[in-house]
Order: C-alpha cells, then structure tokens, then sequence
C-alpha cells in the first residue's frame, strides 16, 4: 500500500510539474506572438506615412488622374518614362501635377515633358506615344517678307512648311498672300527685344507701356493677312518677361490665333503662362541652320528625326539660307523615308490640345 501511495503522489508531482511547463510555455507564446503582432502594427502603421511622402508615389497619383496604366509607366531613378495611349496637353498635365507643387517645383516643360525638384533632386516625366501614330514633325521658315524670291523658293519644296512672316517689310503682304493662295500656313513673325541685336520694325520692348504693345501688336497683324499663328523673331528678354508675355499671349489667344515659342532663351515664361491664359501653344524642339553648312545642317535634321521619333512630333526652325533651302529639298525625301510625315505646326498644336 505504502508502494501504491507513493507512486500515485510521484505521478501527481510529475504532472503537475507537466502543467506547469506548458502554462510557462504557452504564456512566452503568447508573449512572442503579442509582441511580434504589435510591431507589425506599428511597421504597417509607419509604411503609409513613409510612403505618403515619397516623389514616387506622387507621381504615381499625378499619373493615375491623367488616367495613365500601371504597365504605361516605367521608373529608371529619377526618370519615368510614359507611354500615352491618348494625347495630352500641357493644361491636363498641369492640373495632373498640381499636388506635386506642395512639396517641390514643377516644371511642365512640354506636352511631352514634366520636370519635378524635391528636395533638391529632379525627377523627369517623359511622355511618348501614342503608339501607333505616325511620328510626326513641323518645319517653320522664319523671316519671310524681305523678298519674294525666298518666299517662291522654300514653297517650291514639296513638303508642307510652315512659314513666319515679318511685319512690315518690303513684300509682307505679298508673300503673305502668296503662300496662303498655294496653301501654306502662315505666322506672324513678331520681333521683339533680344539681347542686343536690332529685331527691325514693329518689335516690342521692355520700356513699352501696356497700351503701345497693344498697338504695335495689332499693327503687326494687319500687315501680314491670313495669319494662323505667332511665332517670335528674337525675343530673348520679351519671353523672359511675365508682364509683358502675359499681355501679349492673351491679346494673340482673344484673336484666336496660337503662338509657338522659338525658345531663344531657357529663361522663357511661356510655356508656364499658357495653360494660366488658355492659349494653345507649342514650342520650337531644334534649330535647322545656327552654323550655315551642309553637314551641321544635316546634322540637325537628323535630331529632328530622333526626336519626332521619339515624342511623335517635334518643331523645327530654319532660315531663309541658301544652305538651307539646298538641304532641305535634298533631305526632306529621306525624312518621309524614315517614316516621318512634315506636317503645319498648327496640326501638332491641335493633337496636344486632344483634337483629331
């Protein structure tokens, strides 16, 4: 009996000692487990804040209010590059970026283009595409209206140029007419101040008061008839002026012409200010004949090619040079070759507006 009494009270140690273990053992589980669960929930809770915060992601957001599929964006770095499945123009990707101006510089640079600075690092958002579409690109001649011989000789060229007309020159009107009466679009060739060099008759300056720009403006205009468009003849410190652009970009949009910006100096307001006025706008991508030689020339044509490539469309900008016109009536044939159709510049202006 003793025996029996002995190894029931050693069986009851051991099962208790048993019970024991597995409370402790189950209450370090526990432990381990609320432990892990909490830090779980303070990470999760973390990663939005972290998130909130990042250029990525903002972009991301600016990305998916223009509608922009997830596999249409591609990060590289600081480089996203965006394949459009619609045009789109700088007043969509303007109201698109506008949070991003919280918490940096936004700088819509073209349709095609969005530059973003935070925190000292810049982030650039390029646009391609639609695929599908033809590349696409806009040869402007500046500095029609000196003679006609010009006039005669570039329109000769079997492509669809576009061509600038000065105000208030020798043969204005008459190489305005001529070239509308042959279908060529026309622009007025507005000179303004440059840095130094005298941009002749009709320019504005900086002195002007709002009512002599005014007038000068619409004085220009009458002298050149059938004008679509504006196009600036030197201009390095009028387009670098806000005041003055922003007076002569409303005045052009309330005649319902457009304005292309020759982009003779980086400091231009213009693309910044057209979505603010509401006037379709587009700007020069390269120019044809800054060293007048035949391989420069081509050179430059070849940019022109990459570029419409590359975008969809692309703006050139050439003179009235014997050079030029000599490599253009060689090269415009290769251009087409290469799957590059020459359009008016007033087509590419309407695409980025989102017309057909």
């Amino acid at each position: 009996m003793k025996k029996r009494s002995s190894r029931r009270k050693n069986q009851k140690n051991i099962l208790t000692i048993v019970i024991v273990a597995l409370v402790i053992i189950a209450g370090a589980a526990a432990l381990i487990i609320m432990t892990q669960s909490s830090e779980k929930i303070l990470d999760l809770a973390a990663v939005p804040a972290q998130e909130d915060g990042s250029p990525e992601l903002l972009i991301k957001g600016c990305l998916f209010e223009l509608g922009i599929a997830r596999k249409d964006a591609r990060f590289s770095g600081r480089t996203v590059d965006v394949t459009l499945r619609k045009p789109l123009s700088e007043a969509m990707l303007s109201r698109a970026f506008s949070p991003a101006k919280d918490m940096g510089d936004v700088s819509i640079e073209s349709a095609r283009h969005v530059r973003i600075v935070i925190d000292g690092r810049t982030w650039n958002i390029r646009f391609s595409g639609p695929p599908g579409r033809t590349a696409r690109c806009a040869i402007i001649v500046d500095d029609m209206g000196l003679n006609l011989k010009w006039v005669k000789d570039f329109c000769a060229i079997d492509a669809d140029l576009t061509f600038a007309v000065l105000p208030d020159r020798p043969f204005s009107e008459k190489a305005a007419r001529y070239l509308h009466e042959r279908g060529k679009e026309v622009l007025l060739h507005l000179p303004m101040q440059g840095n130094g060099m005298d941009p002749g008759k009709g320019a504005i300056y900086q002195h002007m008061s709002r009512s002599e720009i005014r007038s000068i403006l619409h004085h220009n205009l009458q002298s050149v008839p059938h004008v679509k468009g504006v196009n600036n003849h030197m201009g390095s410190r009028i387009t670098a002026d806000e005041d003055i652009m922003r007076l002569v970009l409303t005045d052009i949009r309330d005649k319902g012409l457009f304005f292309v910006d020759s982009l003779t100096t980086s400091k231009s307001v213009c693309r910044a200010l057209a979505p603010e006025i509401g006037i379709p706008m587009i700007a020069r991508d390269v120019f044809l004949d800054n060293e007048r030689t035949d391989s420069y020339i081509v050179s430059q044509i070849d940019k022109l090619v990459k570029i419409s490539r590359y975008y969809s469309d692309a703006v050139a900008i050439c003179h009235p040079y014997p050079e030029t016109l000599a490599v253009l009536a060689r090269e415009i044939p290769k251009i087409r070759g290469q799957g590059i159709e020459i359009v008016r510049v007033s087509k590419l202006i309407d695409s980025a507006k989102g017309s057909p």
